[in-house]
């Protein structure tokens, strides 16, 4: 047997440079050569002699073999297991990363869209009545004022405003006049001759529409404050005389 150590000189292609450092054989008879081995070394990991090794792969200089020449053996030798594939547990990890940064690229998006969607936000109806800054619609200042007053018990029960008809205040003047002429109530008031109509007396136009809503000093409680309450009116006048004040809706 041939024991001396020979050296195994590197190979200078290319394609034998690939396979430097490669401990994987080919298959269980043969054997990749790494950088440093000697054909007494892999003839001895393999139970066999180097002139057995020469002859089978013949050999011309047993001092001389080249990293990544594949060697045939008598295949008793240990076969090195290839490396493991990756497991399926790091590509799901690998997965499970990728959606996570897709996820995270999403929500500012997907907050955007929710914050202009109209059906994701929360709507709160405020009712509410504001005056006019000025009347021009032919109402006096006192009159105004009980159309913005009675507005304003409206706007509180949710119940929309009513305008200032003329129509209806010269009717509503004129049953005041009269009223105040006879010393009581307009005539056919109880039977609502002239409409719906409502009257106080002994108040002023800045109290009146209290006085009505909370029913002092009234009689047929609570038709005053109905009067002011019916969601159906749309329309309204008043008309002052003395102490007398009327008022009628449509």
């Amino acid at each position: 047997m041939k024991n001396k150590v020979t050296k195994t000189i590197l190979a200078t292609a290319a394609g034998a440079a690939a396979f430097a450092g490669a401990h994987a054989a080919a298959s269980a008879d043969q054997v990749s050569v790494k950088d440093g081995d000697t054909l007494s070394q892999i003839a001895e990991d393999h139970n066999t002699t180097v002139d057995e090794l020469v002859a089978k792969n013949q050999i011309e200089n047993a001092d001389l073999i080249f990293a990544g020449d594949l060697l045939t053996t008598d295949g008793s030798g240990v076969t090195v297991a290839p490396a493991a594939a990756p497991t399926a547990t790091a590509n799901q990890d690998q997965a499970a990363v990728a959606q996570a940064q897709a996820a995270t690229a999403e929500q500012p998006q997907a907050q955007a869209q929710a914050n202009t969607n109209p059906q994701n936000q929360a709507s709160t109806t405020n009712v509410s009545y504001q005056a006019p800054a000025a009347s021009g619609n032919g109402a006096d200042a006192s009159v105004q004022g009980i159309v913005d007053a009675m507005n304003a018990k409206r706007a509180a029960l949710g119940l929309a405003p009513v305008q200032y008809d003329a129509s209806l205040s010269a009717r509503a003047q004129g049953r005041a006049e009269e009223a105040n002429a006879n010393g009581g109530l307009p005539s056919g008031h109880m039977a609502q001759v002239a409409g719906p109509e409502v009257v106080a007396i002994g108040f002023g136009a800045g109290s009146v529409v209290d006085a009505w809503y909370n029913e002092t000093n009234m009689i047929a409680a609570p038709a005053h404050r109905n009067w002011l309450t019916n969601p159906s009116f749309t329309r309204v006048g008043f008309g002052v005389s003395g102490s007398t004040i009327v008022g009628l809706a449509g």
